[in-house]
């Protein structure tokens, strides 16, 4: 059976590597087609994000569990906002980013609900 679950998780892992990929050249390079590829794949994976934080709340219920798991993605996805937004990008960025590649396959994965 087709679960929508999946394929967003699966989605959403694809925009935070290419995420990945494009903002370590829009560090580089401001202002270019990089950079704006860059902030829609954030968008995009943001809004992932949220909605497969919400269909695991609606579907699975709240627990403490769930709720610390999914907390702890959203602070790295907005911790990665400041750093970037305070330009501190070029020094904390490429860690960052492979985090939120990180919080993709452990948290998202973990918790989706099937």
């Amino acid at each position: 059976m087709f679960e929508i679950t999946i394929l967003v998780a699966s989605l959403g892992l694809i925009l935070a590597t290419v995420s990945f990929i494009s903002g370590l050249q829009a560090v580089k390079i401001r202002g270019s087609v990089d950079t704006r590829i860059h902030r829609l794949n954030g968008y995009l994976m943001f809004l992932a994000y949220l909605f497969l934080a919400g269909l695991s709340f609606v579907k699975g219920g709240i627990n403490l569990s769930s709720i610390a798991s999914w907390g702890t993605g959203l602070a790295i996805i907005l911790t990665k906002i400041w750093v970037v937004k305070s330009g501190r990008a070029y020094k904390f960025g490429s860690w960052l980013g492979i985090m939120l590649i990180i919080t993709w396959l452990i948290i998202v994965y973990t918790y989706i609900p099937i």
